[in-house]
């Protein structure tokens, strides 16, 4: 599984680091890390349409990263994502804000995962757009992830939810795809050395402000890097190959 080989490579740059807190909330969970240079904040949405009441939530540990992203428990699975972005955004240093488009390579656009304010803004510039969503309770005119397999193939640029490094489906998106993928959204927030020679071109995330983004999700809100850029930096990094 992708996810497990990014969270191995993460785990190597967690040398030196400690959490000093996180939180599963209402719509996501956080975790944050201290070293030598301060602090950073990896977040993770909950996979609502996966939970079940199967094993037992675990404290967040660094050492047990590549074991928790691929748990039996979805909570654990968020965790584990969590800290792989909290891992990264401490390394990642200071970003620029940056627009995904930028890395625009023509129509069709494919969104994986029904990221709704990006889709309505790409039709109101007149784009082609094809919009999958896993879960039935959030398709709300999406196509569901069975037609991926006719329709993918076809799109030249693919932008990808980072929900699918937490229910494993990245890695056939990735198989199917033919365009320029970009990983994005708040738990897309790996860093971009761990991506190299997945398939993933671009990483586009944010940079958290802690203390606002804690305060933000204790209040059971979710984030949307359209609509929360007061939590932080939105950024686009490419990937080096």
């Amino acid at each position: 599984m992708l996810v497990k080989k990014i969270a191995e490579y993460v785990s190597q740059m967690a040398e030196g680091l400690e959490i000093v807190d996180y939180c599963v909330c209402f719509s996501g969970v956080y975790v944050v890390v201290k070293g030598p240079r301060g602090k950073a904040l990896g977040f993770a949405h909950i996979p609502r349409e996966d939970l079940h009441e199967l094993g037992e939530v675990r404290p967040p540990a660094l050492e047990e990263m590549a074991d928790f992203v691929v748990d039996l428990h979805p909570i654990n699975r968020a965790l584990g994502v969590a800290m792989v972005n909290a891992v990264s955004q401490y390394h990642l240093g200071p970003v620029e804000p940056g627009d995904l488009m930028k890395y625009y390579a023509g129509d069709p656009v494919c969104l994986i995962g029904n990221m709704r304010p990006l889709a309505e803004a790409l039709r109101r510039r007149g784009h082609q757009v094809y919009v999958f969503e896993k879960s039935p309770h959030l398709r709300f005119g999406a196509y569901s992830e069975v037609e991926e397999r006719i329709l993918l193939p076809r799109c030249k640029t693919v932008i990808i939810t980072g929900m699918t490094l937490l229910n494993f489906t990245i890695d056939d998106v990735l198989a199917v795809s033919r365009g320029v993928n970009i990983l994005t959204g708040p738990t897309a927030g790996v860093h971009p050395d761990a991506l190299r020679g997945t398939g993933v071109h671009v990483v586009a995330s944010i940079k958290f402000n802690i203390e606002p983004t804690i305060r933000h999700l204790k209040l059971g809100h979710y984030i949307s890097l359209a609509l929360h850029k007061d939590l932080g930096i939105p950024y686009t990094i490419p990937i080096n190959t």
